[in-house]
Formats: C-alpha cells, structure tokens, sequence
C-alpha cells in the first residue's frame, strides 16, 4: 500500500578528500541580492541552482566553515540523502473499504474539464503510463529528471521519466487521473483534466537526497511560467530545536512561491509535529483526514504551531485513498494487501492528502486562471468544511466554487507570522555550530530530524532578489525541449517567451 507523506530519512554524503581532509557534499544557500560563489578553497561547485539562491558543492569542513561565516550566505547544510519510505504503521489489512478521492472532496472534482489548461509539477519518483493516465492522452509532460544528481550524474530533459518505485504515480493519479474500472461515473483524480509534469527527484528504489530536491524546485522556478502548481508529497521530520525556523527547502519553497507557483505540501505522518517543507508558512500544507465515516483528523497527521502560524492550513482524505500504481513498482510488490478486487490500490498519509489538494487547486485555477498563489490558498481554506479539531486547519478541502477575492495574508492563515522567531532558531553562529560542520562528514552529528534545524536566516526570500542566470545551454538547451513535447498547441508563446520561445 502506498502511504505515508513520503517520509525522507536522510544520512550523511562523503566524497573524495582533499590536504584539508575529506570533501564532503554540502548544500549552500545564499541571502537575497548575494551571488552564488563561484569557487570553494580546496573544493569546487557541482550544481548551481539560481532560481532558488543555492548550489551543491564538494569541500573539505573548513572551507564550508569559512562560507558559513561568510555575511553573504545565509547557510550551509549536508546534502542529506534520503529515502522516499512510507509509514508502515499505516499499511492496510485489505478489510477497509477504499476512498475515492474525487467523491470525497466533491464539487467538482472528478468532471470532466476539472482542471483544464492547469499544469501541475510533481516533485516525485517518475510517473509511469497507466489505464487512469498516461501520455499518449497529452496530460502526462516529461520535465527533468534530476534523480542521478548528487551521485555525479546529468540533470535529464529527454525521454520519459517513468516511475519504478510507485510512488509518483500513485499521486499523479490522485491528482489528475481518469476514469478507470471502480471509480464510478468519476474520474479517479481530483482535476482529471489537468497535465502532470514530471520532475524525476528520486530514483526506482526510492533514494534522493536534499540537492536533487532543491534542483527540481529550482527547476520549477525557472520555468514557473508554464506550471501554476507543484506537488511535494514529501517530508522530513522536523527539527531538534525548540522551535521551527527557516532552511534551505523552506527558502526553496518561497522562491517557488514569489515566482507565482502554489506550493502544496505534506504535513508529515509523524502527530504532534510538522514535517520540512510543509513547515513553510507560505506553503499550503496539507493534514491527512479519515472520510471513511464523519470526517475527522488521522492519528498520524502532523500538525503545529510555527512561528506563529498554524498547520496545516487544511486536511483532505489520507487514509485508505483509491488510486492507480504499476503492479510491477516497489510500493505494490512490497504491499500486495494494498489491492481492490477492481484493481485500485489504497494508500495512506499526508502524501495522498497533498496531492488531492493539488487538484483542488488545479480545478479552481482552471476557472480562475488569473489567481495569484495567496489567493488560492485563501480560497481553498475559505471553502473547506469545517473539523472539529484544532489538527484540521481550516477543515475538509472541496473545490471553491467562488473567489476569495483579493486574498489577504490573514485568509491565507499567515497573519500571526512572527519573523522573529522563524529567525532565532537559526544555527549559525550559535554554540556548537562548528563543531557539527566539522563533524558532518562522519555521521554522528546530522540525523534526520537535525539536518533541517534552522541553519537559516529570517530574510525575506524575494524573486527580484535573483538573477535571470538560467540553466546552462548545455543542459537545458532550447532543442531539448522537443516540438512533440512541448507542442506550440499547449504552451503558447507567451509562457516561453523569457527562454527565447517567441517574441511576445
């Protein structure tokens, strides 16, 4: 069974060494209006990721001490690697019935045109052709694969970025899915009209790391034109420190933002806490809910307070949720009671969760194609029914049938944003930071709940802070992007005309 907000443990890289002691791979993320650096003492620059202010480097500890000193970087982090793993302790017996999420959210989910002219990216494990979606249908683009990343490999714009572990899919059939065998006179997926674009972040077996995340986000930065929404069903689990504070995937998700892109995120499986980045307050960041009978709140939905703003901002159905996996995948091989007579999968977590409200948005952007991120995340939490629990946000997502109108940060639940606190829980310069830099390359000083804990200032993350540097031509070159997959018919020249794609 699928399930889970695709919990990412991560473990510390090495690489190579140098007369200054062993190199190891670190994210650096830099403060607005600063430039990236462009060479390391003893190290050198692997990737660059502008539209998003960081970069993966290899460098003895001192070398990435000096850049955490240095007033121009907001932060140096471990490229953790991780795992897309879900909650085993949610896996189902086959007795539960299963939820179509379509149903559940009602409206208009699941009709024909929900969604239309909406691209959603999804930062993911690929995503396989199935009988609820594929690309021969047109609603399934190939984006980037950057799974390879961090263990040397090429960024990838050609060829299809199918899905070996399963869960991908799973959620692109949540999102946009349609009609199959047991889904009724629905569609399977929430916005069944909507195109999937496939950011590639993790590899068959599940394995990523935080720089291959950070390039697809950037990846959507750069080309935010063209997607009005991004799916992360993904989560770390939060930090160590008395409170939450600002990272290098939270810094992520607010260029994401600023660059006009409604980020949906995971709370996380783990109650009582909410994961990274789904801790952002920009992000709509989603609970799980049981639908099975009243609504209410999971045991294991993640919910808190950061910095002063409630999460998550709303629940969606996250427990026994019907949806489509390739039966040869990891997650169906690994979960066999996770199958319906009619051959629908269940799954659960916060995972299933974020990506049905993905199509909300999707399907309430395809009639108000004019809404900024801040007013659809007004108008998905004016419109949700109300739970009765404080874990719950706002309450039950449904497809707004009406605009917020001019959203404030208030509607969009970021009022009680205290900056302050956001900041103070940053590492840098702080006791013992130090000593964790020098030590990260060794692996007793980063687990997974401390790699995220705040090594980040409370700086306002602003789009025109950056430069327009792009991808360079010898990765994202203009004839990688194929006529066949990016048909003239879907992206008009507008949306490209920043990459040379017309002279609108």
């Amino acid at each position: 069974m699928v399930s889970s907000a695709a919990a990412v443990a991560f473990a510390p890289t090495v690489a190579g060494a140098s007369p200054a002691g062993p190199n190891v791979h670190a994210v650096v993320t830099v403060r607005p209006g600063a430039t990236l650096p462009t060479s390391i003492p003893g190290g050198r620059v692997l990737a660059r990721f502008p539209y998003v202010g960081a970069e993966l480097v290899s460098a003895p500890a001192a070398s990435l001490r000096a850049l955490g000193a240095d007033p121009r970087v907001a932060g140096v982090s471990p490229d953790r690697r991780g795992r897309v793993a879900g909650d085993e302790g949610n896996n189902d017996d086959g007795s539960a019935d299963g939820v179509l999420a379509a149903k559940a959210v009602g409206g208009d989910a699941g009709k024909a045109g929900t969604g239309q002219g909406v691209n959603v990216a999804l930062l993911d494990t690929g995503v396989s052709d199935t009988a609820a979606l594929n690309r021969d249908s047109g609603r399934i683009t190939d984006g980037v694969d950057v799974s390879a990343l961090s263990n040397g490999g090429e960024a990838q714009t050609g060829g299809r970025f199918t899905d070996g572990y399963g869960h991908g899919t799973f959620m692109a059939s949540l999102i946009a899915g349609g009609q199959v065998n047991g889904s009724g006179h629905r569609a399977i997926g929430v916005a069944p009209a909507a195109r999937i674009v496939v950011v590639k972040v993790a590899d068959s077996a599940g394995n990523t790391s935080l720089a291959e995340v950070l390039a697809g986000l950037d990846w959507v930065a750069a080309h935010a034109r063209a997607i009005q929404v991004v799916n992360l069903s993904l989560s770390v689990d939060r930090p160590t420190a008395p409170a939450y504070g600002a990272d290098p995937l939270t810094a992520a998700v607010e260029h994401v933002r600023a660059a006009g892109v409604v980020v949906v995120a995971a709370a996380g499986n783990v109650a009582g806490q909410v994961g990274d980045p789904g801790m952002d307050p920009e992000a709509l960041t989603v609970g799980a809910a049981d639908v099975t009978g009243k609504a209410k709140v999971t045991s294991f939905s993640g919910s808190g307070v950061v910095a002063g703003v409630s999460k998550p901002d709303v629940v969606a159905p996250g427990l026994h949720v019907l949806g489509v996996v390739p039966a040869d995948s990891a997650v169906a091989k690994a979960n066999p009671q996770g199958w319906t007579r009619d051959g629908l999968f269940k799954g659960s977590g916060t995972s299933e969760a974020a990506a049905i409200t993905s199509g909300v948005a999707a399907g309430y952007l395809s009639t108000h194609p004019g809404a900024s991120p801040l007013d659809v995340k007004a108008a998905i939490r004016t419109a949700a029914d109300p739970v009765r629990d404080a874990r719950a946000g706002a309450g039950l997502v449904t497809i707004p049938k009406r605009s917020a109108g001019s959203a404030s940060s208030s509607a969009a639940g970021e009022a009680g944003f205290d900056a302050a606190t956001w900041g103070a829980n940053a590492w840098t310069g702080a006791p013992g930071w130090q000593s964790k830099l020098d030590s990260m390359w060794s692996g007793d000083a980063w687990t997974a709940a401390t790699w995220s804990a705040a090594t980040w200032s409370a700086a306002t993350w602003s789009s025109s802070n950056w430069s327009a540097a792009t991808w360079s031509a010898a990765t994202w070159s203009a004839a990688t992007w194929s006529a066949a997959t990016w048909s003239a018919a879907t992206w008009s020249a507008a949306t490209w005309s920043d990459y040379g794609w017309g002279d609108a």
